[in-house]
């Protein structure tokens, strides 16, 4: 009786330790710094994409004057590679995530008591600062820190992180639908604040170490990295870009730009307007627009991990194509669905919208682990591009998409989605042939 107590204690004692840990590495992949990129995500992705938009429709009663004001907003991103440098160089993440919360926050807060149009375009700008700062150093402190062999489950992990903000910040707008924009937007800049304090938690990363393991880094690359450049070139944007069009032309991480670019446009037109589209057309209220967004993202939140097990297993490239092919459909049904008229065809364009969210997470994470591959400067150089490409082609899709609804309706903006998507499909099906 005895033994077989003590071998029943002993199966215990295995039991729980295996749980331990599985739940150890599970918390493995988790810093406590992801819970800012939570509520910038809750804010950022979830109620800013419904609420801004129809603010400004309101204030200024022109789908074009939506789309320049998220324009501007992408334009504050262009800054990224500099910002990236700056934090290789001196280590100051931790910092800079500081202070692109804080912007953010007092933007944010500032345009529920603008009617100004011009002081419009220009919050949205140093907003765009802001947001795209903390996006760069996010990416940066799982590059630069971790091995290579890390970053698919950590960015996967992360983007759980920021998804789960977004799906919370939707609900949170919907429910919020009886307030007045304006003020859902101060509670909005509230939670930003709030995401300043887990930022001080994030890791201090001293300058010699950061030089260290890019070093290491991009040995397990096999890449080339070229001599810093002395610190006045820092200061001097046209000679940088030069340097940098010079080191990365005909190369791969030149097409996966090319091929991230097209794949941004078209899909940011239809985000930047899709409240506008779905309020203007169909007559759907701020609640139905705010679930139907959360009931996509929140599906999506469970399919990162998948995505950086996919692109580990499988491929990145393989799944970057895959999942283009799979979005391009979806954008295709959703203009035919636009200049057709049937019974509940609403429910369907709901549908659709939400089969383009769910390629989302596979789209990007692919995308920057490729990026992160392929770089020629390092990893901190390279997702400071990566992500001013994204600003860049996000811009040119919120003005581009603005501007053909006023002149044809929001068909054309779908269209242009489905041509930039085809575009980016062409482009890495040559890249595949080229590596």
């Amino acid at each position: 009786m005895r033994q077989s107590t003590g071998y029943f204690a002993v199966k215990k004692n295995a039991f729980l330790s295996n749980l331990s840990a599985t739940g150890l590495m599970k918390l493995r992949w988790i810093e406590p710094w992801y819970l800012s990129y939570a509520l910038l995500g809750c804010t950022m992705g979830g109620m800013f994409p419904i609420l801004i938009p129809l603010l400004a429709l309101k204030r200024f009663n022109s789908a074009c004057y939506v789309g320049f004001v998220m324009a501007a907003f992408n334009l504050g991103g262009l800054i990224a590679p500099i910002l990236g440098r700056v934090a290789d160089r001196y280590g100051s993440h931790r910092g800079l995530l500081i202070t692109g919360l804080i912007v953010t926050a007092v933007t944010l807060a500032a345009f529920g008591f603008m009617n100004s149009f011009p002081v419009w375009l220009g919050l949205a700008l140093l907003q765009g600062v802001g947001v795209f700062l903390a996006m760069t150093i996010g990416n940066l402190l799982i590059v630069e820190i971790h091995p290579k062999a890390e970053w698919d489950r950590r960015i996967s992990r992360l983007q759980i992180f920021n998804s789960g903000g977004q799906v919370s910040g939707m609900l949170l707008a919907a429910a919020l639908s009886s307030l007045d924009l304006s003020d859902s937007l101060l509670i909005s800049a509230s939670l930003i604040a709030i995401a300043v304090l887990p930022g001080f938690l994030a890791p201090k990363i001293i300058k010699q170490t950061v030089g260290d393991l890019r070093s290491h880094a991009c040995q397990d690359h096999r890449c080339k990295v070229n001599p810093e450049p002395p610190l006045p070139q820092l200061y001097h944007p046209v000679q940088n870009l030069q340097r940098h069009f010079k080191v990365i032309r005909h190369t791969a991480f030149e097409q996966i730009m090319g091929v991230w670019f097209s794949c941004v446009a078209g899909v940011s037109a239809i985000y930047t307007l899709y409240p506008v589209m779905m309020q203007e057309m169909f007559g759907i209220g701020r609640s139905l627009i705010g679930l139907s967004f959360a009931l996509a993202m929140g599906i999506s939140v469970f399919l990162y991990t998948q995505a950086g097990r996919w692109s580990h297993q499988m491929g990145s490239l393989r799944v970057l194509k895959r999942f283009m092919a799979l979005r391009l459909t979806a954008f295709i049904v959703f203009f035919l669905l636009e200049l057709l008229t049937f019974g509940g065809r609403v429910y369907l364009i709901l549908f659709t919208f939400m089969g383009v969210v769910l390629c989302w997470p596979f789209i990007m994470v692919s995308a920057t682990a490729l990026t992160a591959t392929l770089s020629p400067f390092g990893e901190g150089e390279g997702m400071g591009i990566f992500c001013a490409v994204f600003s860049s082609a996000c811009l040119s899709g919120s003005a581009l998409g603005g501007w053909l609804a006023t002149q044809w309706g929001y068909q054309a903006t779908v269209a242009m989605a489905v041509s930039t998507e085809a575009l980016g499909l062409f482009l890495i099906c040559r890249m595949k042939r080229s590596l």
